[in-house]
Order: C-alpha cells, then sequence, then structure tokens
C-alpha cells in the first residue's frame, strides 16, 4: 500500500510552512485528497515535488526561519487547543505560521482555499503580530470572526504570537451575516452556498466561557515563553562547554 503523509509530515518532508502548502495546493504545484477536515498526501506526489525542477523547487522555499522550538512548541499548542475546542495558531513577528493550526475553522480552511483570501488571512496575522498594543480582547478578521492573540516573548523581544479563533464572541445578525458571506464569496471568487454551509460550523463563544477564553491565549503564551527560556538557558551552557574546550 502507498504511504500516505499527513500536513505535518508534508511540512517536515519539505521543510516549509503549512501556508505554503496551502499556497501549493491552491495553485497545483502539490495534489492532496481531504479526508474529513484533514489534508493527507500520498509520498510518490511529495517526492515527486522534491525531484522537480530547482527553479519549482525554489519557488516554495519560505523565509529562513529563526531555531524556533516548533517541535515541543506545537505540542503545547495541541493541549490547548484540545482543552478549549478552538483552533490555534502561532505566528512569528512577521505573521509567518511556525506552527501548523489545531482544530481548524472548515469557514476559514475554505477561505484560505482562495489565493486571495489567504493573502487576507496572512495579512491580518501579520497585523495582529504588528500590534504593539497587547490587550488580549477579542479581535475582528477581515472574514467577520473573532480571535485573542497574546505575544510570546523571547529574551526580552517579541519572539511571535499566539492566536486563538476564528469564533463568533456572540451569535451574528443573520441578515448582517449573509450580507457578509455574499461579499466574501464574490472577492474570493468562492461559492456563496458552500460559504453559508461552512459558516454555520463556526463556533458561538457563550457569554459564560468569555473569561475563560480570554485567558486562554495568555496562559498558553506563557507556557510557550517557558519553553524558550529553557532553550536559551541550554544554549548559554552549551557555549560554555565550547569556550572551556578551547581553552590550551
Amino acid at each position: 500500500m502507498e504511504d500516505i503523509l499527513t500536513t505535518r509530515q508534508v511540512l517536515e518532508y519539505l521543510k516549509v510552512d503549512r501556508i505554503t502548502v496551502y499556497r501549493m495546493l491552491n495553485d497545483g504545484r502539490l495534489k492532496g485528497i481531504k479526508i474529513g477536515q484533514q489534508w493527507r498526501f500520498s509520498r510518490r506526489e511529495v517526492e515527486r515535488l522534491l525531484n522537480s525542477e530547482p527553479a519549482a523547487l525554489d519557488a516554495i522555499k519560505p523565509e529562513p526561519k529563526s531555531n524556533f522550538p516548533t517541535h515541543c512548541v506545537q505540542t503545547i499548542q495541541d493541549l490547548f487547543s484540545e482543552v478549549g475546542q478552538i483552533n490555534a495558531l502561532i505566528v512569528d513577528p512577521q505573521g509567518e505560521s511556525l506552527t501548523e493550526g489545531t482544530h481548524p475553522c472548515n469557514f476559514c480552511e475554505l477561505i484560505q482555499r482562495s489565493p486571495e483570501g489567504l493573502k487576507a488571512c496572512q495579512a491580518a496575522w501579520q497585523m495582529t503580530a504588528r500590534n504593539s498594543n497587547f490587550d488580549n480582547q477579542p479581535q475582528t478578521c477581515h472574514a467577520g470572526l473573532q480571535y485573542i492573540s497574546a505575544p510570546i516573548m523571547d529574551d526580552g523581544s517579541l519572539g511571535g504570537m499566539f492566536i486563538s479563533g476564528r469564533f463568533y464572541w456572540q451569535t451574528p445578525n443573520p441578515q448582517e451575516e449573509t450580507e457578509r458571506l455574499q461579499r466574501l464569496a464574490e472577492a474570493y471568487a468562492l461559492p456563496f452556498e458552500e460559504l453559508r454551509l461552512a459558516a454555520k460550523t463556526i463556533q458561538v463563544i457563550s457569554s459564560d466561557r468569555h473569561a475563560q477564553v480570554m485567558a486562554w491565549p495568555l496562559t498558553a503564551a506563557r507556557a510557550v515563553q517557558s519553553i524558550l527560556r529553557e532553550r536559551t538557558g541550554f544554549m548559554t551552557r552549551l557555549q560554555k562547554i565550547s569556550d572551556l574546550s578551547q581553552i590550551p
């Protein structure tokens, strides 16, 4: 039986981020099948991409990332997302994803199937990452959904943003939602009925959960910061050992 790869395995195999994989799916360079809410890929298809022309490979290479401990951080993100049953993603200060999104929203995945919709999502992440007023209040994305973000500090500077959402902070007005979906369908060349059905799956956060959901990203961000501190301390100790080994 042919090997089947998950999205995360493809990210590791190609050394790219989640957005790059979506971009390749959109323009046809990478082919996959969607089972439920998860993408699956043929190992043969991924190897075909790796063996393609150098110019094609250059086009999929993302900007070099820092030595961000993605594997460990992904585990924390997945854990918090499972507990809260809310989508989560960590982006760098430029708005590029550092982790694979957990509990992806059907509606958002549909928006991101459109190249223009994907660009709009990336722009929203970038704006969030560059926002210096981290008040932990719900923000509204270009598609009209709410999310909450919290900064991840690394040695005194911004290392990334923990983003939780998208969801509805309160039940939307049906007429306003319909008009918004029509605008999105037109802007991103997406079927209105498909958008409408996907919108029915958007989670509505009840008022009794508001305080909990607002606190959750900040707690997760602090957990990630503790890993970054441990990494910094470990690297410092390794450097000291290296320095000692150079003493004649």
